[in-house]
Protein backbone atom coordinates (compact mmCIF):
# COMPACT_ATOMS: atom_id res chain seq x y z
CA UNK A 1 0.00 0.00 0.00
CA UNK A 2 1.32 3.40 -0.97
CA UNK A 3 0.11 5.69 1.86
CA UNK A 4 0.20 8.73 -0.42
CA UNK A 5 -1.97 7.14 -3.08
CA UNK A 6 -4.42 5.44 -0.72
CA UNK A 7 -7.15 8.01 -1.37
CA UNK A 8 -7.10 6.99 -5.05
CA UNK A 9 -7.65 3.38 -3.96
CA UNK A 10 -10.56 4.50 -1.77
CA UNK A 11 -12.14 6.25 -4.77
CA UNK A 12 -11.82 3.10 -6.86
CA UNK A 13 -13.50 1.02 -4.15
CA UNK A 14 -16.34 3.55 -3.86
CA UNK A 15 -16.88 3.60 -7.62
CA UNK A 16 -16.96 -0.20 -7.72
CA UNK A 17 -20.17 -0.10 -5.64
CA UNK A 18 -23.30 -0.35 -7.76
CA UNK A 19 -25.33 1.19 -4.90
CA UNK A 20 -23.11 4.27 -4.80
CA UNK A 21 -23.10 4.58 -8.60
CA UNK A 22 -26.89 4.35 -8.58
CA UNK A 23 -27.12 7.07 -5.93
CA UNK A 24 -24.61 9.59 -7.33
CA UNK A 25 -23.13 8.28 -10.57
CA UNK A 26 -19.41 9.02 -10.84
CA UNK A 27 -19.51 12.10 -8.57
CA UNK A 28 -16.66 11.07 -6.24
CA UNK A 29 -14.11 13.88 -6.04
CA UNK A 30 -10.71 14.38 -4.40
CA UNK A 31 -10.73 17.08 -1.70
CA UNK A 32 -13.47 19.30 -3.17
CA UNK A 33 -16.12 19.00 -5.86
CA UNK A 34 -15.89 21.16 -8.96
CA UNK A 35 -17.74 24.45 -8.68
CA UNK A 36 -21.46 24.20 -9.50
CA UNK A 37 -21.64 20.43 -8.96
CA UNK A 38 -25.34 19.58 -8.89
CA UNK A 39 -26.97 16.99 -6.66
CA UNK A 40 -25.49 14.64 -4.11
CA UNK A 41 -21.80 13.73 -4.24
CA UNK A 42 -18.84 12.38 -2.29
CA UNK A 43 -15.54 14.10 -1.55
CA UNK A 44 -12.52 12.38 -0.03
CA UNK A 45 -9.09 13.34 1.25
CA UNK A 46 -6.15 11.83 3.07
CA UNK A 47 -6.30 13.45 6.50
CA UNK A 48 -3.22 12.07 8.21
CA UNK A 49 -0.61 9.38 8.11
CA UNK A 50 0.90 7.52 11.03
CA UNK A 51 3.92 5.30 10.79
CA UNK A 52 4.82 2.92 13.62
CA UNK A 53 8.30 1.52 13.87
CA UNK A 54 10.70 -0.35 16.10
CA UNK A 55 14.47 -0.41 16.08
CA UNK A 56 14.12 -3.05 13.33
CA UNK A 57 12.17 -0.71 11.05
CA UNK A 58 8.64 0.21 10.07
CA UNK A 59 6.04 -2.38 11.04
CA UNK A 60 2.82 -0.51 10.28
CA UNK A 61 1.63 2.39 8.14
CA UNK A 62 -1.83 3.80 8.86
CA UNK A 63 -3.24 6.49 6.58
CA UNK A 64 -6.46 8.16 7.68
CA UNK A 65 -8.91 9.14 4.95
CA UNK A 66 -12.00 11.32 5.37
CA UNK A 67 -14.91 10.47 3.09
CA UNK A 68 -17.67 13.07 3.00
CA UNK A 69 -21.26 12.62 1.82
CA UNK A 70 -22.81 15.91 0.67
CA UNK A 71 -26.49 16.48 -0.07
CA UNK A 72 -29.15 19.18 0.05
CA UNK A 73 -31.37 16.66 1.86
CA UNK A 74 -30.54 15.35 5.34
CA UNK A 75 -32.05 11.89 4.84
CA UNK A 76 -30.18 11.41 1.55
CA UNK A 77 -26.91 12.49 3.22
CA UNK A 78 -27.45 9.82 5.87
CA UNK A 79 -28.31 7.22 3.24
CA UNK A 80 -25.17 8.06 1.28
CA UNK A 81 -23.09 7.86 4.48
CA UNK A 82 -24.53 4.38 5.11
CA UNK A 83 -23.60 3.30 1.59
CA UNK A 84 -20.06 4.62 2.09
CA UNK A 85 -19.74 2.78 5.40
CA UNK A 86 -21.04 -0.49 3.94
CA UNK A 87 -18.77 -0.21 0.89
CA UNK A 88 -15.54 0.65 2.68
CA UNK A 89 -15.69 -1.33 5.92
CA UNK A 90 -13.75 -4.58 6.01
CA UNK A 91 -11.02 -6.49 4.22
CA UNK A 92 -10.00 -6.05 0.58
CA UNK A 93 -7.79 -8.20 -1.62
CA UNK A 94 -6.55 -5.66 -4.17
CA UNK A 95 -4.97 -3.80 -2.54
CA UNK A 96 -4.55 -6.12 0.46
CA UNK A 97 -5.91 -3.78 3.13
CA UNK A 98 -8.31 -3.56 6.05
CA UNK A 99 -10.50 -0.43 6.33
CA UNK A 100 -12.16 0.54 9.59
CA UNK A 101 -14.38 3.46 10.57
CA UNK A 102 -12.62 5.49 13.26
CA UNK A 103 -15.00 8.41 13.70
CA UNK A 104 -17.89 10.27 12.10
CA UNK A 105 -19.64 13.59 12.44
CA UNK A 106 -22.15 15.73 10.59
CA UNK A 107 -22.56 19.39 9.76
CA UNK A 108 -24.56 21.86 7.70
CA UNK A 109 -22.53 24.14 5.42
CA UNK A 110 -23.64 26.29 2.46
CA UNK A 111 -27.17 24.86 2.54
CA UNK A 112 -25.84 21.29 2.33
CA UNK A 113 -25.89 18.45 4.83
CA UNK A 114 -22.46 16.99 5.38
CA UNK A 115 -21.71 13.51 6.75
CA UNK A 116 -17.99 12.99 7.49
CA UNK A 117 -16.69 9.46 7.92
CA UNK A 118 -13.08 8.99 9.01
CA UNK A 119 -11.47 5.67 8.05
CA UNK A 120 -8.14 4.12 8.98
CA UNK A 121 -6.47 1.89 6.42
CA UNK A 122 -4.02 -0.84 7.40
CA UNK A 123 -2.12 -3.51 5.49
CA UNK A 124 -3.45 -6.99 6.18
Amino acid sequence: MNPFKIATEIRAILLSSEDIKEAIGEKVFPIIAPENTVGDFIAYQRDSYKQDSTKFGIYQQVPIVNVVAISENYDRSQHLASLIYDTLSGDFADPDIHIELEDSTEDFIDNKYIQVLQFSIKNR
